[in-house]
């Protein structure tokens, strides 16, 4: 059967030699796995995994016409015709694919655009691949009917339609999605009770990938029916809201200035919408506050918000806002022995971080403990800033613990870091003296407790003791010399600093003692 199979694609007369063409093909064999092992190694790359099949069969076809040539010499003529036509389509397939990589994978990716979905493509390179067909056929079988090929292939449209409905609906679901454009690959999307970032689209289905780095696949018949909510369009800018309550003690305006400010300094809140503070409503145990604000990345929108409430809280804590709860009774109890205990404890510890600054040594203790009475104990979330470089400031801070780091920008605007101080370090004598502008910028590298001394604070003391200006200028000058001293390398050109008469007459003037 199989000596006649063969004989039926001869010439008629021509002969075969059995021989010949069992060496031919032993010899093909054995190229083609040499060029498969080759290829095992190719695949590694990509694009050309993407191509891997098309690439073995377009190879396979070539081999055959090089190696078998004798032997289609003594067969039919369409047979060598038939291998080329399936040697030219294979060789469209390969090109249509590495161009469709290329164009919607490869060039998307290097210039930071979304993809196109798979359906499109899909459907777009198939068209291409059924006119390379037809346009192959005319060449290689000019004798062909295509008439009778498109009445069977309507026949066979008609039966399989009628099986694949469901797989129709699908895909024409997808094509109007891909019209309509309601999203695009990498848009963040709800739709049918699900949130994620849209990974493709197929000829089936929308596949996402949620927060959870989960895949779901929804059929596009289902989305096709369902509301779809873009947080990636019009634009990447997402508004967030956030709901708050503080205490009836605590005046509105007062408030909305301190969310305003932690707003402003969030590095991940957008400037531009600018944030806003709505009073919602009177509640049973608080004012409530609705806070609005805009962000680009709503991949991180949780952990956004949540830093904004960790500021949130760290700020209301320095400005003595309360955020109350519900209670089913009031209670009222004297401070314990415990409460008082710790109290007095913070006060001494206040007190010895004083009295090792070198700018409060002229101070006698009674003077000190004075002093520690007036200040105000204030606490820092890590990546707040306590002070930036060139705002008018007049307060000074002492360490009480964490850790913070001092920057100044150099000669382009980026911030330098100098230094880091711990426990007991200080910064801020400058503007706290003469009301200077603060001459480095100071960031929480952890939380931080700090004691504030104000000017407010200090005053007092300067009008009582008519000497303290003078010993606070000879402090102040000692300092600014040792500055410079240490500056001097990289900043050369550093003007010299003022003279201890000077820092005292504006020591005088900040506090108007004449």
């Amino acid at each position: 059967m199989t000596t006649l199979a063969v004989w039926t694609l001869m010439r008629e007369g021509a002969t075969l030699d059995l021989a010949a063409a069992t060496t031919r093909v032993g010899l093909l064999l054995v190229v083609y796995l040499l060029f498969t092992l080759v290829q095992r190694f190719l695949m590694r790359h990509p694009v050309l995994r993407s191509v891997g099949l098309q690439l073995n069969l377009l190879a396979l076809t070539l081999l055959i016409l090089l190696l078998l040539r004798p032997l289609f010499d003594q067969m039919n003529v369409h047979v060598r015709s038939a291998v080329q036509a399936m040697a030219v389509f294979l060789a469209v397939s390969v090109g249509l694919k590495l161009l469709d990589v290329l164009v919607f994978e490869q060039l998307p990716r290097w210039r930071n655009r979304p993809q196109v979905p798979l359906v499109v493509r899909d459907i777009g390179r198939l068209g291409l691949s059924v006119v390379a067909l037809v346009l192959i056929v005319r060449g290689f079988f000019p004798g062909v009917n295509l008439n009778v090929l498109a009445v069977s292939s309507l026949v066979v449209g008609y039966i399989v339609g009628n099986a694949t409905q469901d797989t129709l609906g699908n895909l024409f679901s997808g094509l109007a999605l891909n019209t309509e454009r309601p999203f695009q690959i990498g848009d963040w999307v709800s739709v049918s009770g699900h949130t994620g970032i849209v990974v493709d689209t197929t000829w089936r289905a929308t596949r996402l990938r949620t927060r959870g780095n989960d895949y779901i696949v929804i059929p596009n018949s289902a989305i096709a029916k369902e509301s779809i909510i873009n947080y990636s369009r019009p634009t990447r800018s997402h508004g967030c809201y956030l709901s708050i309550g503080v205490s009836y003690n605590t005046p509105p305006n007062k408030a909305r200035s301190a969310i305003l400010q932690v707003l402003r300094e969030a590095p991940e809140v957008c400037r531009e919408p600018a944030p806003s503070v709505y009073l919602t409503g009177y509640g049973d145990f608080a004012i409530n506050f609705t806070i609005k604000f805009f962000i680009d990345d709503y991949a991180r929108v949780n952990q956004i918000e949540s830093n904004v409430m960790d500021r949130l809280w760290y700020a209301f804590k320095r400005e003595g806002i309360t955020i109350p709860f519900p209670i089913q009774e009031e209670l009222q109890r004297n401070a314990t022995a415990e409460d008082e205990a710790r109290r007095v404890a913070e006060q001494e510890h206040a007190q010895a971080l004083l009295a090792g600054v070198d700018l409060f040594h002229s101070l006698s203790p009674e003077e000190i403990k004075r002093l520690v009475s007036r200040t105000k104990l204030e606490l820092f979330a890590a990546g707040e800033r306590l002070c930036r470089q060139g705002e008018p400031g007049d307060s000074f801070y002492i360490i009480r613990s964490g850790r913070v780091a001092v920057s100044i920008d150099d000669a382009s605007g980026h911030p330098v870091i100098v230094a880091h101080l711990g426990e007991g370090g200080f910064f801020g004598e400058m503007s706290l003296l003469t009301g200077e502008p603060r001459s480095g910028t100071v960031s929480a590298e952890t939380d931080v407790e700090v004691v504030c001394v104000s000017k407010q604070d200090f005053a007092g003391l300067l009008q009582a003791n008519a000497d303290l200006a003078g010993k606070l200028a000879a402090v102040l000058e000692k300092r600014a010399a040792e500055r410079r001293s240490r500056l001097t390398t990289s900043a050369p050109n550093e003007s010299a600093p003022p003279t201890r008469s000077v820092l005292a007459a504006r020591i005088r003037r900040f506090f108007g003692l004449g």
